[in-house]
């Protein structure tokens, strides 16, 4: 099983490849004016969410409270997959809506890219979080009933 600090150096770099990818594309993509760099941007964007979604609902990110842990990387840790998990989201809707109404979705595209623009500065701040290794919490044995 993944620690909470594996998890943390994990989001502090990753991420932040996926999300510079795609909004990379989509400013190619603008600049070029052909929907399919849209079309790669949202996918790449789109892959993160849905991993950031498979770990929160694994049950692998202990609760913040949890002795042994400090509490600050927890709510960090959970607070950056919830944003790439809705950043998945918005990217499959906007990716859905263009491919199947063939209509300029032009708004999704540019909610997507500000989100994107959003979550890299707050993963970025993550990483300005002092690190301190999470240590589990003693285990405190009773030796009268040992013997």
């Amino acid at each position: 099983m993944i620690t909470i600090d594996q998890l943390e150096i994990l989001l502090r770099t990753v991420p932040q490849y996926f999300l510079f990818g795609g909004l990379s594309m989509y400013i190619f993509g603008w600049i070029d004016r052909k929907a399919i760099y849209l079309n790669i941007a949202e996918i790449v964007l789109l892959i993160p969410g849905v991993l950031a979604l498979i770990i929160l609902l694994s049950g692998m990110i202990p609760a913040p409270n949890a002795p042994g842990l400090v509490q600050e990387h927890v709510e960090m840790v959970i607070k950056i997959l919830t944003f790439l998990s809705v950043n998945g989201l918005l990217a499959a809707t906007s990716l859905l809506a263009r491919l199947l109404f063939k209509k300029n979705w032009k708004v999704l595209p540019f909610i997507v890219f500000a989100f994107s623009i959003y979550i890299f500065f707050v993963s970025t701040k993550m990483s300005k979080v002092k690190f301190e290794l999470n240590y589990p919490a003693p285990v405190e044995q009773n030796l009268s009933e040992t013997n």
